[in-house]
């Protein structure tokens, strides 16, 4: 969709920027959604699309006049801002509507517990700890079954939608965080869950936006009793793991 003057629309996209490079790979989940989702639109030349990390111990002069936390969406020839994330998920969709990226409602609440699961077995301490590890495990099977029943490519059909811009950014997060930090591993059984996740290593989207490991690993310094395992992630090579299983490798 061009605007009044037959321009391609130029939207601004804010996210926290990376620790290992400054760069605008972004270890905010919220962030690398928006960041997808963008890039879709983009690639279906519904806007011009430029990203813009954000320095958040020392934020630029141009992100401080927004008075928001990233992830903020800037529509330039329109001069409109968009801080909330509801909001942005309704002006995008209303204002660029030829690339339709809505999801299916199933796929949606299927992987609506997933993070929030995550989220709590990294804070677990002592009995509890067993306990949350089941539950994510069967969040991660919720999602697996669901794929492999569908046998889709992507979530909501064979083209990426809204939830995978959601979903996998998160489940990056599980699989980098979770090892880093409790020794998790996504089973190798969940086979449909990881070639989903080989699908979408696949995108351009995706890979454009996807976070250095190191970068999720300190995403959550201070949001879990633990320390992660091994070396300091800010002393390491940043590295970014985009493979999988052999066995989805030769299917």
């Amino acid at each position: 969709m061009s605007g009044e003057d037959g321009q391609i629309p130029h939207v601004q996209l804010f996210v926290k920027r990376s620790i290992m490079d400054n760069s605008h790979k972004s270890s905010c989940p919220i962030c690398q959604r928006w960041f997808m989702v963008l890039f879709l639109k983009s690639e279906a030349k519904e806007l011009a699309l430029t990203v813009f990390p954000v320095n958040m111990k020392n934020p630029e002069p141009e992100f401080k006049e927004y008075h928001a936390t990233p992830p903020v969406v800037v529509l330039v020839q329109e001069n409109v801002v968009l801080t909330d994330n509801l909001r942005i998920e309704q002006y995008i969709t209303s204002r660029f509507t030829t690339l339709d990226l809505t999801s299916d409602k199933q796929a949606e609440n299927v992987c609506s517990d997933l993070y929030i699961k995550f989220n709590a077995y990294l804070k677990a301490v002592d009995q509890s700890v067993q306990a949350k590890e089941r539950q994510l495990l069967a969040e991660l099977k919720r999602v697996n079954d669901f794929l492999d029943q569908n046998g889709t490519t992507f979530l909501s059909g064979n083209e990426m939608t809204l939830i995978d811009c959601d979903v996998m950014p998160k489940l990056q997060h599980i699989r980098i965080g979770g090892k880093a930090y409790r020794n998790f591993e996504i089973p190798n059984e969940f086979e449909a869950l990881w070639t989903y996740m080989r699908n979408c290593y696949e995108t351009k989207a995706f890979k454009e936006s996807c976070p250095y490991d190191q970068d999720i690993i300190l995403h959550y310094e201070g949001k879990t009793p633990l320390k992660p395992l091994g070396k300091n992630p800010t002393l390491q090579r940043a590295t970014t793991t985009l493979t999988i299983p052999e066995f989805t490798e030769a299917d």
